[in-house]
């Protein structure tokens, strides 16, 4: 009969071969076979229920930590900067026709949140600060530069005909009261101005016009590198998107609305999909017992293979096993 340090030894090669190489793969496809077996009997409330899962995800998102993850973002940033700037695909090869016009027509499509950008941009300090601009130097210009105008104030004809810098020397007040008057006039009238803007702005932009635009802009773009958009931002750019990224998450996420978020999102989840298998559920997400054999083979097998000729793998399974063999010897 063989001795109890032997029966162990051979035990730990019997799984050593079940844990490396050919025996491994064999292992992966038995075990998530079987389990995808046993997911196809139960549901998802049978394995879990919304508030754990809520609590766990809103949990695990308010306690990572780590001064670093800012800058593990700057270096994925940077990394994916890099590739891009590699790259020697095109516009096109990334974004055909057919769907730059499908993202137009659906973003066209959304009134009521276009009209509400519309809303914030048109009554932005910045946009009527702009419009002020077009009509104040529109109106001087033609003011100064139209000879209908210029027809009837006499004497104004000759100083046109200098153009503006003539009539600064000639008459040297007499731009600085064209501006005082258009500065009162655009002021009194901006507000006007920019509603109409809005309404005009609103109805000009429907979906042909978006589409259009749109199509326009690709066949411009399509044929351009897209390597060109690493140009655009620097490190320095990077390191400080991924430093503004990281402190509004750190914020954001001890909020309630993230918790609300979370909490609605997975209690739709089980409401829909609470009674049903999970492997169905799985199924529709694109996953099945071959999908992740095919996505863990790759990986776990040279990782175990590394493990084994370390002699970290045998320890492991050796210290397993002894707990086991120990409590029946004699």
């Amino acid at each position: 009969m063989p001795t109890h340090e032997a029966m162990l030894d051979a035990h730990v090669q019997f799984e050593m071969a079940r844990l490396t190489g050919d025996g491994l793969q064999t292992t992966v496809r038995d075990e998530v076979g079987a389990l995808f077996t046993w997911l196809g009997e139960v549901t998802l409330s049978e394995l879990a229920d919304p508030q754990s899962v809520t609590s766990v995800a809103v949990t695990s998102a308010r306690t990572i930590t780590g001064d670093e993850m800012a800058q593990h973002l700057c270096d994925l940033f940077v990394t994916a900067r890099a590739t891009l700037g590699d790259s020697a695909e095109s516009v096109s090869d990334v974004l055909d026709r057919d769907e730059a016009g499908e993202w137009a027509r659906a973003l066209a499509g959304m009134d009521a949140a276009r009209s509400a950008l519309m809303e914030q941009v048109t009554t932005s300090k910045a946009y009527t600060r702009l419009v002020a601009h077009v009509v104040y130097h529109g109106v001087k210009s033609y003011l100064l530069t139209e000879n209908v105008l210029a027809k009837r104030i006499p004497g104004a004809t000759s100083l046109v005909r200098l153009g503006q810098r003539g009539i600064g020397a000639a008459a040297p007040n007499l731009e600085k009261n064209v501006d005082k008057q258009l500065i009162a006039f655009v002021d009194a009238n901006i507000a006007d101005t920019v509603r109409d803007s809005q309404r005009f702005l609103d109805a000009m932009l429907d979906e042909s016009l978006v589409v259009s635009m749109a199509e326009q802009a690709w066949e411009s773009a399509a044929d351009r590198p897209i390597a060109g958009a690493a140009d655009l931002v620097t490190d320095d750019d990077l390191a400080t998107v991924a430093g503004l990224a990281w402190s509004q998450w750190l914020t954001l996420r001890e909020t309630d609305l993230v918790a609300d978020l979370v909490g609605d999102a997975v209690a739709g989840f089980f409401t829909e999909h609470g009674d049903r298998p999970v492997a169905e559920v799985l199924a529709e997400l694109g996953v099945d017992a071959e999908t992740v054999v095919d996505a863990v083979l790759p990986l776990a097998v040279p990782a175990a293979q590394h493990a084994a000729d370390t002699g970290y793998l045998q320890a492991r399974v050796r210290a397993r096993l002894q707990a086991f063999y120990d409590t029946y010897e004699a």
